[in-house]
């Protein structure tokens, strides 16, 4: 026996209760990769084992003391920390294992990308490294090694593990004779020693990879890498479209910026970069005349000196660049330092809040000269002032428990939320009053300065407030989600199910924005969140990671051209709301963060932590497990359109089973084998089911349902009894699955969440106006139970157990199964600050006295905002660029 097959099946027996070691994968400069079988969650995973030399100098457990601030990254493109401990005096660590391959072997296979790939994948890299940055960690490794392409996907891995050797190690380090970090890609200055990195060596890793993604080799080469390190320090880089002419012009000089000798020099962020590379930013050398540059989070200095205008095509930074002067004068972007004591507030996270979507927290005056945000203030919420020309901040005083705030046209005034009340506050007074009580309000707008729009959920209502007083004009109308009210169209453009929903205020009228087709005619609905057109005849709006997208809007056809990209890195709510704002005079203000639609289905026991289930993160919007607990259905949205997934927990696979524009609520049947959903076209809906374990197509249950908002199965609890609620109209009927043609006998209205107890003598529902928790017997409605007086999304935890949601935090009520008498109060069942608060039911049971649910990123906020004036003209420059070039 050689002597590694010894020390490898030493390794086995040490880590045998937890994991079965199954062979080696390879080695590193730090440590030995073995896949490995995770036993507890039958799934594969990586194990990274320390040179027991390193070790041995840096000392494992502080190196696992270290490894901690990784293990709490959590980002679509970074590979996270599942697991670490000791072995054999060494340390280990564990990863998920990734089918595909790596960067590097892409590279080796094709030696030169594609320019859109390279672009891409650089743009997916720097989403990971700007998201860790902010959270204080730096790379040091970055190179096409430590990036796996999962799907096509980049994943960067190794996601701080040198910073961990150089933190636990320190000075000794030298001892062993090993370098963190790879000379290709090392940065100046991490090659000469210096042991106080920031963000622009990563940013210079970055810029090399890409280098080589382009033309085929690393911009230094030697044969030692004594040799690559002098050239790093004295030689300039040949540019890239000397070695490859079909560079775009934009990408060729945002690689030549990242790859500055001098830090000073290279982009202040990797979003800086990804914005550049794609063509929108001004690329510099250095900080834009006359900006003033600021740290971030620091009150008292206004603004950082950035370059992140957007990611627009190569072609529109020709056409920006021509701009006359009056859009060139002044820093192109910058951001705006929030006070540390009062950082912005993402979306409604707060344990005392019930119900409402996560809200777009800030808001920007018509001439762009100031801002109001949503301030966190302890387990509270308060509005804040920011001048976008000076360095003034301060607090709206009387606006504690503020959401959601609106500044008036003329600039005097602020509309905000306070729970289920509108409320006003006038700048010159300071004073606070009430315009609305009692209402849950989706969206609030103004219609003019005399005119306040509030859209709610309560009895999907329509209210027009005049400021100045009065009783408030009301119509009963679809509700409106993530609603902006457009002037010039008179209308309210509603996001609902990741698609464009008009609404006409004063008809009720509603209509669904599509994509054109080459030849002009509707194609698919356009796929996105937070809505809003431009100045009648531009449609802007967030894809997936936060990604802001423009295009031609034709408002009689209600049909949008080919997309451009303009920016990248908008902090997006879990349900899609996006915080950015556009001020009448051109000005873009929003808030950079991580895509907060991607998260994780975890499961929690009552007094446990939550364990991820064995599956990729995604965009979820419906799920379901079965109730054997080995299938989970999942509506995912994926490119232009929405997956229904379904997931294998005994192996990881999954498959796409359906796809479509809208697809709802997987339910299963009780023996797990069927799945019935619902999916939409426009404002018909259709319900279908099949056994996708056994590979069979969906087949059309019923069609062609009118809903102008939508039509969701909620219960499927054997052959012959399943549920359904209208949300349009909040009414839920059963229905007979096995009949021909099944007809729907009213059961509730005004309920939500309907579900069945195990025995069917009871049903669970939410309430619509009010968000009561109520109980009553089934199949003829009887005498009503209250379990809760405030609560959402109730779910049966067994026969005689209830679970419902406040806020981030569960609560449970037992009941008598055969009346549904509550025998006792609410009581505190557990929590969690990273509950995502998604589309629809955000958690389900687990069938083994447990709840599934989305697990979001965690970030809450953050300590500035991005500003870029003249952002408008830009735009239209980009969209228009890019319209001519396609006819």
């Amino acid at each position: 026996m050689s002597p590694q097959t010894d020390d490898l099946d030493r390794l086995r027996a040490a880590l045998a209760e937890r994991y079965r070691l199954e062979r080696e994968l390879g080695q590193g400069g730090m440590a030995t990769v073995y896949l490995a079988h995770d036993l507890k969650h039958d799934r594969k995973v990586a194990i990274k084992v320390l040179r027991p030399e390193l070790a041995a100098v840096i000392g494992a457990e502080r190196f696992l003391r270290e490894i901690k601030t990784i293990a709490n990254l959590q980002h679509p493109h970074i590979l996270g920390l599942i697991d670490s401990g000791q072995v054999q005096g060494t340390a280990y660590y564990v990863m998920p294992f990734v089918e595909g391959e790596s960067l590097r072997d892409r590279l080796t296979r094709e030696k030169q990308l594609p320019v859109a790939d390279a672009v891409r994948l650089a743009g997916e890299v720097a989403g990971a490294l700007d998201y860790a940055h902010r959270h204080g960690v730096i790379h040091r490794d970055i190179k096409p090694e430590n990036v796996l392409l999962h799907d096509g996907r980049a994943l960067v891995a190794d996601f701080g593990i040198a910073l961990a050797v150089s933190s636990a190690g320190g000075t000794r380090m030298t001892e062993t004779g090993m370098s963190l970090g790879t000379p290709h890609y090392m940065s100046p200055e991490q090659a000469m020693g210096e042991r106080d990195l920031d963000a622009r060596s990563d940013v210079y890793a970055l810029g090399i990879m890409t280098y080589e993604m382009l033309t085929g080799e690393p911009p230094f080469t030697g044969p030692t890498a004594q040799a690559i390190i002098a050239k790093v320090m004295t030689s300039t880089a040949e540019p890239v479209t000397t070695l490859r002419a079909t560079t775009p012009p934009a990408v060729a000089a945002a690689v030549h910026q990242a790859i500055q000798r001098l830090p000073a020099d290279r982009f202040p962020t990797a979003a800086a970069f990804a914005s550049a590379l794609n063509g929108a930013a001004t690329v510099t050398t250095g900080p834009a005349p006359g900006a003033r540059v600021a740290p971030r989070g620091r009150p008292g200095m206004p603004w950082t000196a950035a370059l992140a205008i957007g990611a627009v095509i190569g072609a529109a930074a020709f056409v920006v660049g021509r701009m006359s002067a009056r859009h060139a004068t002044g820093p192109s972007t910058y951001d705006a330092a929030l006070p540390d004591s009062a950082p912005m507030s993402f979306g409604v996270t707060l344990s005392n809040v019930s119900y409402g979507e996560p809200l777009r927290n800030l808001t920007v005056s018509s001439d762009g000269a100031f801002a109001v945000y949503t301030a966190r203030q302890g387990d509270s919420t308060e509005l804040w002032y920011r001048s976008l020309r000076t360095d003034e901040s301060r607090l709206l005083p009387g606006t504690r428990g503020a959401n959601a705030p609106r500044i008036s046209p003329d600039g005097t005034r602020i509309a905000f939320l306070r729970g289920d009340r509108v409320m006003l506050f006038t700048l010159a007074s300071g004073e606070t009053r009430l315009l609305l009580d009692g209402k849950s309000t989706d969206a609030l707008n103004w219609m003019s300065n005399t005119q306040l729009a509030a859209s709610t959920d309560d009895g999907n209502t329509f209210n027009w407030i005049d400021p100045a007083g009065g009783t408030p004009r009301t119509r009963t109308m679809s509700r409106c989600v993530m609603g902006r009210y457009v002037p010039e169209l008179h209308q309210l453009i509603c996001s609902y199910n990741r698609s464009a929903i008009l609404l006409d205020p004063d008809s009720g009228a509603s209509g669904t924005i599509r994509a054109a087709r080459p030849d002009g005619t509707p194609g698919e609905l356009v796929a996105g969140t937070a809505f809003n057109i431009v100045d009648r005849d531009y449609l802007v709006y967030l894809t997936a990671n936060g990604t802001l997208l423009a295009a031609r809007y034709d408002p009689a056809r209600q049909l949008a051209s080919r997309p451009v990209t303009m920016l990248s890195g908008v902090r997006r709510e879990a349900i899609g709301e996006g915080q950015f704002d556009i001020a009448a005079n051109g000005t873009l203000l929003y808030a950079v963060g991580v895509d907060a639609t991607i998260g994780r289905l975890v499961r929690l026991h009552q007094g446990g932590t939550p364990e991820p289930l064995p599956m990729e993160s995604g965009d979820f919007q419906r799920y379901a497990l079965s109730r054997d607990r080995r299938w989970v259905a999942v509506s995912v949205q994926a490119a232009g359109s929405n997956e229904l997934r379904i997931y294998d927990l005994q192996n990881g696979q999954h498959f796409t089973w359906a796809s479509g524009g809208m697809i709802r609520h997987p339910v299963w049947n009780a023996d797990g084998q069927q799945l019935m959903y619902a999916i939409r076209d426009s404002t018909r809906w259709t319900i279908l089911r099949g056994a996708p374990s056994h590979g069979d197509r969906p087949d059309t249950l019923l069609s062609g349902v009118y809903d102008p908002f939508s039509l969701d199965p909620t219960d499927w609890y054997d052959e012959h009894l399943a549920l359904a609620q209208s949300w349009g109209g909040s009414i839920v009927t059963r229905f007979d699955p096995a009949a021909t043609r099944p007809a729907f006998d009213t059961v509730l209205t005004g309920a939500r969440f309907s579900t069945l107890s195990p025995n069917r003598k009871l049903i669970l529902y939410q309430t619509l106006e009010g968000n009561r928790v109520m109980v009553t017997s089934f199949p003829v409605a009887g005498r009503q139970w209250q379990l809760a007086s405030e609560g959402v999304e109730p779910l049966w935890l067994s026969g005689s157990e209830v679970l419902y949601r406040l806020g981030i935090s569960w609560y449970l009520v037992r009941i008598n199964p055969e009346t549904g008498e509550p025998l006792g109060p609410p009581a505190f069942w557990g929590r969690d600050p990273r509950f995502s608060d998604t589309s629809g039911w955000s958690n389900r049971p687990s069938y083994d006295g447990g709840i599934i649910y989305v697990q979001g990123p965690g970030e809450s906020g953050t300590t500035y905002l991005r500003v870029i004036p003249n952002w408008v003209p830009r735009m239209k420059a980009a969209v228009d660029s890019a319209r001519s070039g396609d006819n």
